[in-house]
């Protein structure tokens, strides 16, 4: 009898403890909102759309700019085709591409953010090698791991608490994240390699959408300006060694793009815009006219990069890097209409 009492009482306890914990972080609606976790599950429910895609559909493929910057909602609304978002916060494109091409027969558009960086660099780069993992997840994927997914839907989509991502941002609220900010010694936080705060959330379409703190509070925008500027200004000029990794890259993407012309597949390459505190520190690492316009020349795709369209470079990045909400729904449209105004995209009559 003590012994059911006593777990009657720890279920009361566990569970006001939970609503607590759930209705302290809904106080903070400017960091944090329930929804569905951008992981490789998430990741590979879009990535199976992909073997009924037809050659009139689109792919978005690139990193976080990419993520933020283009409305797979507002996509549909001007062309009539709605994109599958599959580009990956803090992942390089590569992998995906070569998944796409080496292992479906699609052949419609794939539209690839580049950033640099990012994407002309070593293949054994640890994003590199997570991006391949998620590629591998989605092919290896066991039915518990499908179940537990589907299962997690309805706890995420209502549960601020459970809010978290594979970034490993300082600010996600699962308890490895929340142990980490705990200082044991004088200098862990410090010594944490990366400090980013998440700057938003995704829709299940996995679209990113930058939370509104940021598009007018410069306290927010600096908390993330400051980790920008804790390692920008350490990147390496541009050097022979840069050079040799970069048109390694550029080599293996190139026969991935051959191939895929080849079967009748489309391919738009976009630069998006990053502010001038960022600019010049990559410009620096690899200037636009050793590497991206080098790049566009071996692979002849239609390219378009921020400082060539008005369009492109109008808007203000918040923290350098990012569309803000409204201004990627402004981007998306003018970006669409552009690509069908150069017949790269057709619109589709109802």
């Amino acid at each position: 009898m003590d012994l059911r009492k006593s777990l009657i009482l720890a279920i009361i306890i566990s569970s006001l403890s939970l609503i607590l914990w759930e209705c302290y972080w809904r106080t903070k609606p400017e960091y944090y909102t329930a929804y569905l976790e951008d992981d490789r599950n998430l990741w590979s429910e879009q990535r199976a759309k992909v073997d009924h895609l037809t050659s009139d559909d689109v792919i978005l493929i690139g990193a976080s700019r990419t993520g933020y910057n283009f409305n797979t909602h507002i996509w549909e609304e001007i062309q009539g085709v709605k994109p599958i978002h599959l580009s990956a916060n803090g992942k390089p494109p590569g992998p995906f591409l070569e998944d796409i091409v080496n292992n479906t027969d699609f052949n419609g558009t794939i539209v690839m953010g580049i950033v640099p960086l990012m994407v002309f660099r070593s293949p054994n780069h640890p994003r590199s090698v997570t991006a391949r993992q998620w590629v591998a997840h989605y092919y290896n994927r066991t039915y518990a791991q499908k179940l537990g997914f589907a299962l997690s839907k309805p706890l995420q989509r209502h549960l601020v608490m459970l809010s978290s991502s594979e970034l490993k941002s300082y600010n996600n609220l699962d308890l490895k994240s929340l142990i980490n900010t705990i200082s044991f010694t004088e200098n862990r936080v410090e010594d944490n390699e990366f400090k980013l705060v998440n700057i938003g959330y995704n829709d299940e379409d996995r679209n990113l959408i930058m939370f509104p703190r940021l598009t007018e509070n410069p306290f927010y925008q600096k908390e993330i300006t400051d980790v920008w500027n804790s390692f920008l200004p350490n990147l390496p000029d541009y050097s022979e060694d840069t050079e040799k990794i970069a048109f390694e890259s550029i080599d293996h993407l190139h026969q991935l793009i051959k191939k895929f012309k080849a079967r009748g597949g489309r391919l738009v390459l976009v630069r998006h815009k990053v502010e001038a505190e960022w600019y010049v520190h990559s410009s620096r690492a690899m200037p636009r006219e050793k590497v991206w316009d080098k790049f566009v020349d071996i692979v002849d795709c239609p390219n378009y990069h921020f400082e060539d369209y008005e369009f492109m470079s109008k808007h203000t990045l918040p923290e350098w890097s990012h569309m803000n909400a409204q201004d990627a729904k402004t981007y998306t449209q003018d970006f669409v209409n552009k690509l069908i105004q150069d017949k790269h995209l057709t619109k589709k009559i109802n």
